[in-house]
């Protein structure tokens, strides 16, 4: 059996060679306890559809935030470049929604752009989530199959992990069987001898 650090990463996925992800897998391998061969195997499959299901998070998180961003871009104000002012609220909209921190000038001027559309961050986040509803959905659906991949690599993993002991008990019980029934013949046998 093959040390799970020699196990290989598929070679067309250009994420498998991201330190984060490589770091990763490794601590959900470790949280196995470090399993070898087809275990390792399938704890590194899961380990990649919960890093899938990371991902769709965070893209489903940037799609609320450019939707929302947009929603507060005036693309009649030929003063500031378009994309350069999306980018700009894009950033300041992610850093408040986020709760990280934002600098007192960047969040006037949001709440200035804000309540010139009518909004404030809540209601800017529903209107950004009525407006990419169909794109949620494909993510959520991408999530789903991920989980549903998760549910079913663990059920292979615990036959994989069980099928040893699993074996030994059904020797043991064939074991048990086959000393019954040479006890039954040879019960026989001395009924027979005796008459």
């Amino acid at each position: 059996m093959a040390d799970h650090k020699e196990i290989k990463l598929p070679q067309s996925a250009s994420y498998s060679n991201l330190p984060e992800y490589k770091n990763h897998v490794d601590q959900i391998l470790n949280s196995y306890d470090s399993p070898e061969g087809v275990l390792g195997e399938l704890v590194r499959q899961m380990a990649d559809a919960m890093w899938w299901v990371k991902t769709y998070q965070k893209d489903k998180d940037h799609l609320i935030v450019m939707k929302m961003a947009t929603c507060l871009v005036n693309r009649n104000d030929y003063r500031i470049d378009p994309s350069e002012s999306a980018l700009q609220i894009f950033e300041s909209v992610f850093k408040s929604w986020s709760g990280e921190s934002i600098s007192a000038d960047e969040q006037s001027a949001l709440d200035l752009v804000m309540a010139s559309k009518g909004h404030n961050l809540t209601s800017l986040r529903a209107e950004a989530v009525r407006k990419s509803i169909k794109e949620l959905e494909v993510i959520d659906r991408l999530i789903e199959r991920q989980f549903k991949n998760m549910r079913l690599l663990m059920q292979a993993y615990e036959s994989v992990r069980f099928a040893p002991q699993l074996l030994k008990k059904m020797t043991l019980e064939i074991q048990q069987l086959e000393q019954r029934i040479e006890g039954a013949n040879e019960d026989q046998r001395r009924e027979v001898s005796r008459q």
